[in-house]
């Protein structure tokens, strides 16, 4: 049967590490927490999307744009400040253009989604190195140990340079957690942008054609 680690090895993994891994335990619970954090806001923006396809687009399809505005108010998240946007222009409550307003809401939106997502690529590509200078120090530490002891031969130095190659181990343990949640965020914030644009359009779409026809009405 498998055996349990033993928390007091983990223990001594961890202080050998010295104050590398003490950083490496720190970096890693931190990015899993940003993480969470991220995907929640993703999560949360994709529900408020998918209700605003439901109430606003569904009562802008039926011609209900008064109705459709009102809707927006219960959507929240970045959905209700897109559409409102428009509406709010398209109805005469706010001058400008609704395409342009509601543009330019989308990609603030969007950039909302993304804030933060950037220090998880960054950890990826850092962290293998701050844990390679951990290992460097490691080493150097290892071999002033030996010098000042008087004392060498493989057993020892090799004792010295597997405690201090731990430090490379987590960095990388590190980086592949940051890589991973990166990826994974980029494709969630990618879909969920992609669903905004879409309902975008057609709103836009929806929007025009009022807007001819109240011109048809107007020259007949």
């Amino acid at each position: 049967m498998p055996t349990l680690p033993n928390p007091h090895s983990l223990i001594a993994t961890l202080e050998s590490g010295g104050p590398v891994m003490a950083l490496m335990l720190l970096a890693s619970v931190l990015l899993v927490a940003l993480a969470m954090e991220r995907w929640i806001n993703v999560l949360r923006a994709g529900r408020a999307i998918r209700r605003a396809d439901e109430k606003v687009l569904e009562a802008a399809r039926k011609g209900n744009f008064e109705e459709a505005r009102r809707l927006c108010d219960g959507v929240g998240g970045p959905a209700r400040d897109v559409f409102a946007a428009g509406l709010d222009r398209a109805l005469g409550r706010v001058k400008g253009q609704a395409r342009m307003a509601m543009q330019r809401e989308q990609k603030r939106a969007v950039a909302t989604l993304k804030a933060g997502i950037w220090i998880l690529g960054t950890s990826g590509a850092l962290m293998p190195f701050i844990g390679l200078l951990g290992t460097v120090l490691g080493v150097m530490g290892s071999f002033e140990a030996i010098g000042s002891a008087g004392t060498g031969g493989f057993a020892v130095v090799s004792a010295g340079i597997s405690e201090a190659l731990i430090a490379t181990a987590a960095g990388l343990f590190v980086a592949l957690e940051a890589i991973i949640f990166f990826n994974y965020l980029q494709n969630a914030v990618g879909g969920t942008a992609r669903e905004l644009a879409l309902l975008v359009d057609e709103l836009n779409e929806l929007l025009e054609s009022r807007e001819a026809a109240s011109a048809g009405s107007s020259a007949g």
